[in-house]
């Protein structure tokens, strides 16, 4: 075989594998941001500034969901936001929030109240 070929092969190789390292690094490193960057909270107060400004009910829930925050007021917290002009779809969904984070933390703990017996898993209830 002709010498030349040989380096030129043995160098596209090597290009190829710098490619192939790169390019999983790449994506390697998105991965480690996107995993890490926290999502922000949406408050109630830039809910009242939103539902102020006319931005649709459906807009709001889909911002408040994809922050994951969770809602815990009281029924004369509602009120008084209802009366600052909160859609009642969006003070339904702060509702829910603070429901479904409930059931969660009871599922959790409901999960963990499992011992090892004999046979497998038994819960102690």
């Amino acid at each position: 075989m002709d010498h030349r070929y040989l380096q030129s092969t043995a160098a596209h190789m090597h290009s190829i594998t710098i490619y192939i390292c790169a390019f999983s690094l790449s994506i390697l490193a998105g991965c480690a941001f996107s995993a890490s960057t926290p999502l922000l909270p949406v408050t109630v107060p830039q809910i009242v500034e939103m539902s102020k400004t006319g931005v649709p009910p459906e807009d709001i829930v889909q911002k408040m969901r994809d922050s994951g925050t969770v809602y815990r007021l009281g029924a004369s917290q509602l009120a008084q936001l209802q009366e600052q002009g909160v859609p009642e779809a969006v003070l339904n969904y702060m509702q829910q929030t603070y429901l479904e984070a409930v059931r969660e933390d009871q599922r959790r703990a409901d999960y963990n109240d499992w011992e090892r017996g004999t046979g497998g898993y038994y819960g102690s209830q």
